[in-house]
């Protein structure tokens, strides 16, 4: 039987996609070749550079399952079509070989996100002993999808971004990644993300004594807060309770009148962000003493 590569048989069983199943396995799919008889599915062999046929398929089949695969590889797959025509040639197309990458199934565990000041956000996570390094993934609340922020070759357990933006709550996780040969990157899974609220400190411009034992405060805008919260205190060191809140970020004036017996008091202003149901407070500004 003759071989015969042409492009009469309209289209190339091109791979439209290559899915990596819970099950650990290959789904591949291609565009169906019109007049094709048989399709052959190829995979890349990395030892001997050669392609390796793995399964021969009727004409009204588009989809095959490679079981024979592990996590953490890099495979190579492409597909043929054939067709024998009356003079008994034989017809091929041959699709363009793609990869898929199947992933490492072990997640990294983050330890803390701690938030030191504003602006900056302390990141650390556990070891994964296989790891040639790890992506630091993060996404702004209001955003689905995590986006790389940073590449960290080698055991690099931890990471300082310092570009939050005020009033912003971010979510971060971390994936380790191993090479390939071919210097492509596998990823292991992303593990549970961690959440760090990034609030600005306001600011008292101006303080003043009112009638009997009230105290009026008015304060710098500060972006990115949904309102601002006055909190008291017997005592510098003591509880600081709620006491008055106003109604938006930019009502920028705060008041209260100190209980009966009290011979001072101290104040501190917190900033509040709203998510979801949780209300995040910051740890408000340097306390203020007020003597009665």
């Amino acid at each position: 039987m003759s071989l015969e590569l042409t492009d009469r048989i309209k289209g190339k069983p091109e791979l439209i996609k290559l899915l990596e199943t819970d099950e650990s396995a290959v789904l591949l799919s291609w565009r169906e070749t019109p007049g094709a008889q048989q399709y052959i599915v190829e995979k890349l062999n990395r030892e001997t550079g050669a392609f390796d046929k793995i399964a021969r398929l009727p004409e009204d089949v588009s989809e095959y399952c490679d079981e024979d695969v592990e996590t953490a590889h890099v495979y190579t797959y492409r597909v043929m079509s054939k067709r024998v025509k009356k003079d008994g040639s034989l017809m091929i197309r041959r699709g363009a070989a793609q990869n898929v990458t199947l992933s490492d199934p072990h997640q990294v565990r983050m330890r803390r996100a701690d938030h030191p000041c504003f602006g900056v956000a302390d990141l650390a996570w556990e070891k994964d002993e296989k790891a040639d390094g790890y992506r630091v993934n993060r996404r702004p609340a209001n955003v689905s999808a995590q986006l790389p922020l940073a590449y960290l070759e080698g055991q690099t357990l931890s990471f300082r971004d310092d570009t939050l933006v005020s009033g912003q709550i971010y979510y971060y996780c971390v994936q380790s990644f191993r090479k390939a040969d071919d210097d492509e990157l596998i990823f292991s899974h992303a593990g549970d993300e961690i959440m760090v609220v990034n609030l600005d400190e306001t600011e008292i411009l101006k303080q003043k004594r009112g009638p009997g034992r009230s105290i009026f405060f008015h304060l710098r805008v500060t972006a990115g807060i949904d309102c601002y919260v006055l909190c008291r205190a017997e005592k510098e060191n003591g509880v600081y309770e709620e006491v008055a809140r106003s109604k938006d970020g930019l009502d920028l004036k705060l008041s209260d009148r100190a209980p009966a017996g009290w011979k001072e008091a101290y104040y501190k202003i917190r900033c509040l962000k709203r998510y979801r149901d949780t209300e995040h407070l910051s740890d408000g500004t340097k306390p203020v003493y007020i003597k009665f």
